[in-house]
C-alpha cells in the first residue's frame, strides 16, 4: 500500500499518479525505480483525487510544481477534458492517462503500451471481454494494428457503442474464448474474485490469456486458462508507464528495472 496524499494536502514532488482509490497502485514503486535507474532527480507519489475534483486538483498540482501526472480510474475522461491539447488516440478513446502539466498536453499510453506487451505473440485474432475505459484503449489499438477484434460486454449497448468506432468489429452475445489467438479480460470480475464462465476447452492451444488486472495471486481468469500462455496487468502497467516517462523526460526508459519493481 502506498502513502497517499489527498490532493489538497499533497506535498510537492516531480511526478504523481492520481485516482480514487489509488493506494493499491504499483506505479510509485515502478516509476521511482525508473527514475533511480536513469539517475533522474525527483520523486513520484500517489495522490487521491475524486472524479468530480480532477480539474481543481490538476490546477493545484501544477501550482505545486509537478511536471507530469499519470491518471488511473476513474479519472481518465475528466483528465481528457482538462487538457488543453490531447493526442488523436486519447481523443478517440476519450481517456488521458498521461499529462505534461506545464503545457496541459495529454496522451494515452495504455493502447501503445498494451501492443508492446503482445508483440512477441503470434496470431491476429483478439477477443476482448469488457467495454470500459481500459477495454476502449485496447480495442482501438488492436484494430489500428490490424487485428480482427471480437468484443463482449455484460451490458451489450456499451459494446455496441464501442463497435461504432471500429469498422469490422464483431460484438458477441456471450463471453467466449473460441477462435482467438489472444483473449483479454478487461472486465472488473477479477477484482471481486469472480469468473466469467468461460469454457477454455474451446480455446486454441496457443491462445494467450491476458488479464488487465493484477493481484498477488493469479486471477480467476488466468487460473481458469490452465497451462496456456498468460500475462497479467503488470506487463501493461510497465509498458504504459515507461512510455509516459519517455513522454515527460524525452529519453528512452529501460523496462527491466520497472518490471523487477513490480515483481515480474
Amino acid at each position: 500500500m502506498n502513502l497517499v496524499y489527498p490532493w489538497r494536502h499533497a506535498r510537492s514532488a516531480r511526478f504523481a499518479v492520481i485516482g480514487d482509490p489509488v493506494s493499491h497502485s504499483l506505479s510509485p514503486k515502478m516509476q521511482n525505480a525508473a527514475l533511480r535507474e536513469l539517475a533522474e532527480p525527483g520523486e513520484y507519489i500517489a495522490v487521491q483525487v475524486p472524479e468530480s475534483e480532477v480539474g481543481p486538483a490538476l490546477d493545484h498540482l501544477a501550482d505545486l510544481g509537478f511536471e507530469g501526472i499519470n491518471v488511473t480510474v476513474p479519472n481518465k475522461a475528466a483528465a481528457c477534458r482538462w487538457c488543453r491539447t490531447v493526442s488523436e488516440f486519447a481523443a478517440t478513446a476519450d481517456a488521458v492517462n498521461t499529462i505534461a502539466l506545464g503545457s496541459r498536453a495529454g496522451i494515452n499510453t495504455d493502447g501503445p503500451g498494451f501492443l508492446e506487451t503482445i508483440a512477441a505473440y503470434p496470431g491476429r485474432r483478439a477477443t476482448v471481454l469488457g467495454a470500459g475505459g481500459s477495454a476502449r484503449a485496447v480495442v482501438l489499438s488492436l484494430a489500428a494494428a490490424g487485428y480482427e477484434v471480437r468484443l463482449w460486454n455484460r451490458t451489450e449497448s456499451r459494446a455496441t457503442e464501442l463497435a461504432a468506432l471500429v469498422p469490422g468489429l464483431t460484438v458477441l452475445n456471450k463471453p467466449s474464448v473460441a477462435n482467438a489467438d489472444i483473449v483479454i479480460n478487461a472486465t472488473s470480475a477479477s477484482l471481486g474474485g469472480d469468473g466469467l464462465n468461460l469454457d477454455w476447452s474451446e480455446a486454441e492451444p496457443h491462445a494467450l490469456a491476458y488479464d488487465l488486472m493484477y493481484s498477488a495471486e493469479p486471477t480467476v481468469f488466468l487460473a481458469s486458462a490452465g497451462d496456456r500462455p498468460k500475462l497479467d496487468g503488470r506487463e501493461m502497467l510497465v509498458a504504459q508507464g515507461a512510455l509516459a516517462m519517455e513522454f515527460w523526460l524525452g529519453r528512452p526508459v529501460p523496462r527491466e528495472p520497472m518490471r523487477r519493481a513490480v515483481g515480474i
